[in-house]
């Protein structure tokens, strides 16, 4: 018997997270054989541009509605703005060429998938462990999406507010590129320029790649 529609959707974006954490992983285990041995060389200065590529999702939403599914791709640009011994400070740029939300059968569409893109300009990134290769951090930014259909449900809007909060873990491969891991708090709303905004909440596990230049 085939399985609806929502079901597969549903698989494929489990199946998505799962595969990143595992390549993330995998990348870990690569040999460093030009790896330098001081430690200050994994060290982030004033300065430093970050370019990264990343992607995640959640399984599931929860709050006021339930039974979504959002996977999120971006591409980010970090300025490092201060930098101490033991902590930087990041400036975080967020374009996002697809996020998709995976909802139940929908009489305006004919199907549960509904595309958008978007942009969040103001974020910043804590990264702790400046002499590490392994830098734990925490992020928060605030952006937009716009989609082709209203989000999350009919007559509310198609354009929302994206705050976030999260944290994570940066695995430096060299001492200018590494693997990211980490976990965010995704909100989206579009903070009452309808008059219906019910919100959308998720918890959002992604992994991604950066690299580093002076």
């Amino acid at each position: 018997m085939e399985k609806p529609r929502g079901l597969r959707l549903q698989q494929s974006l489990i199946g998505v997270i799962f595969f990143g954490v595992f390549s993330t992983l995998a990348g870990l285990t690569l040999p460093h054989a030009a790896e330098p041995s001081l430690r200050a060389s994994y060290a982030l200065l004033q300065g430093t541009n970050e370019f990264s590529l990343w992607a995640g999702g959640s399984p599931d939403s929860f709050g006021n509605i339930e039974d979504r599914q959002v996977l999120l791709v971006g591409l980010r640009y970090g300025r490092v703005l201060a930098a101490w011994d033991w902590i930087s400070l990041e400036y975080t740029l967020d374009v996002f060429p697809a996020a998709v939300v995976f909802e139940p059968n929908d009489a305006r569409t004919g199907n549960s998938t509904i595309y958008g893109a978007g942009l969040s300009p103001l974020g910043f990134k804590l990264r702790f462990a400046q002499q590490s290769r392994i830098k734990p951090f925490l992020a928060a930014s605030v952006g937009f999406l716009y989609f082709e259909h209203d989000i999350p449900l009919r007559d509310t809007s198609r354009f929302n507010f994206t705050p976030e909060i999260g944290l994570g873990i940066d695995f430096f491969v060299t001492p200018k590129t590494a693997i990211t891991i980490g976990y965010k708090f995704h909100h989206m709303s579009n903070a009452g320029i309808s008059s219906r905004n019910p919100g959308l909440n998720s918890n959002v596990i992604y992994s991604g790649f950066s690299f580093f230049t002076p």
